[in-house]
């Protein structure tokens, strides 16, 4: 949550943007989320609806491990990267670039080799079966093809390259779908479905590197220490990105542990329904955020904090007619769409609706705290609420079973939201009406 803020931040305060070229950046990271956000949608339904829960649950818990690394690498670099590229003249930005890509592939090849070699050691010696050691084989190759891929995007991104990365995301979303729907005629269909997810992201990474070597070529023999010079400030972002996914993302790894991978698919698939509002989430988040640093500009933050809540409440109505247009719907949806009935299959949907209902509000939320830099404190807010939703889910499985793992997401989101509005309330008032020093 944080690192994605600071992200964005950056992207919009490197440099001075016309309104017609910002109207077209945003539109083309609307598009971008679109594609991505419909190409995964519809690799869970063809997975859900045409493979075994359990091939399904892997298929998550490799998904969501590949999501922390991406994580990761982006806080990790993106940050200080934009703020570089912005700063640097062309000699400076292609070392730049160059050290960080050479550093980024020396770390990712080496751990790659490492886990193919050990990966087949032990399943050589006995000590793991040949069928997760295919599971792991194709985590770690799709792992290190995301990161690849996601490199050369953040680049991009930083040049205010939108356009570039729209046409080879689409290349990547339609090979993945078209491969997932292959590796279902598979015995393996998870793991052939990651292999499949490699396959799109080297080429979508591909297109990526050529289209900034086209741009601005990079440095390919840069001096080394490119990478260590961003430590200091990137094991912070690296650090609330791991947080965040933990409280968000966490719990399905907890429910695999204690209950089985296919409580894990029967989350994850009741959760495909509420994926229409956390497109529209995230999207209207990249809108959002220049819009209230005008806001801030012109108005002052008690008016961003105002206009900031009343859009929450806005767009939270709004889900809540999504929540019961599809809470009406649910046999339909179900017994046509997905194509598969789970036990508590009504709370669990209701738990979700709670949960993204907090979600949305709490997104909207952020913003006057990101604009005034305070991401030292979101980062704290992100930690306590890992440290309240983890055990919370843990104690709720062991009392209800499945559903019982969302109580801490859902406690975990009101957390949240409750403290933002507190933060962000006493962030005015220092404004409106300092204290004497």
């Amino acid at each position: 949550m944080i690192a994605k803020l600071e992200q964005s931040l950056g992207r919009l305060t490197r440099g001075r943007i016309n309104g017609t070229f910002l109207m077209r950046l945003l539109g083309s990271a609307l598009l971008m989320q679109a594609v991505l956000s419909g190409s995964s949608l519809f690799v869970g339904l063809v997975l859900l609806r045409r493979t075994v829960d359990l091939q399904y649950g892997y298929y998550v818990l490799i998904q969501n491990g590949i999501l922390l690394m991406i994580m990761m690498q982006g806080s990790f670099i993106q940050p200080q990267l934009v703020t570089r590229i912005n700063s640097g003249n062309l000699t400076e930005r292609a070392d730049l670039v160059g050290g960080l890509y050479r550093s980024q592939q020396m770390i990712c090849v080496r751990a790659l080799a490492a886990g193919f070699v050990l990966t087949l050691v032990l399943c050589m010696t006995g000590v793991m079966a040949w069928t997760t050691g295919l599971l792991l084989l194709a985590a770690a190759t799709a792992t290190f093809a995301a990161l690849y891929r996601e490199f050369f995007r953040m680049v991009l991104l930083g040049h205010r390259r939108p356009v570039d990365v729209l046409s080879a995301d689409a290349i990547y979303a339609a090979l993945f779908v078209g491969g997932s729907f292959i590796a279902t005629f598979t015995a393996a269909p998870a793991a052939v479905a990651v292999f499949m997810m490699a396959f799109a992201a080297l080429v979508g990474g591909q297109l990526c590197a050529r289209a900034l070597w086209r741009f601005e070529p990079w440095n390919e023999t840069p001096s080394a220490g490119t990478l260590r010079s961003f430590a200091p400030l990137g094991a912070w972002s690296s650090g609330g990105a791991m947080v965040h996914w933990l409280s968000n993302q966490g719990y399905s790894y907890l429910v695999a542990a204690m209950l089985s991978v296919q409580a894990v698919a029967a989350i994850a698939a009741t959760r495909l329904t509420i994926m229409p509002i956390n497109l529209i989430s995230t999207g209207i988040g990249t809108v959002m955020l220049p819009t209230t640093a005008a806001w801030m500009e012109s108005h002052g933050p008690a008016r961003l904090f105002r206009r900031s809540l009343a859009f929450a409440l806005l767009l939270s109505m709004l889900a809540l007619c999504y929540f019961v247009a599809v809470w009406i719907g649910r046999d339909w949806l179900f017994e046509h769409v997905l194509k598969k009935e789970f036990a508590h299959r009504d709370t669990l949907l209701l738990m979700w609706f709670a949960a993204s209902f907090f979600m949305l509000f709490r997104d909207q939320m952020l913003y006057l705290l990101t604009l005034r830099h305070r991401f030292r404190r979101l980062a704290t807010l992100s930690f306590v609420n890992a440290l309240l939703s983890l055990p919370v889910s843990y104690f709720g499985m062991m009392r209800f079973g499945v559903f019982g793992a969302l109580l801490g997401m859902v406690a975990g989101e009101v957390l949240n939201v409750c403290a933002l509005i507190v933060l962000s309330i006493l962030e005015v008032r220092g404004i409106v009406s300092p204290t004497p020093a």
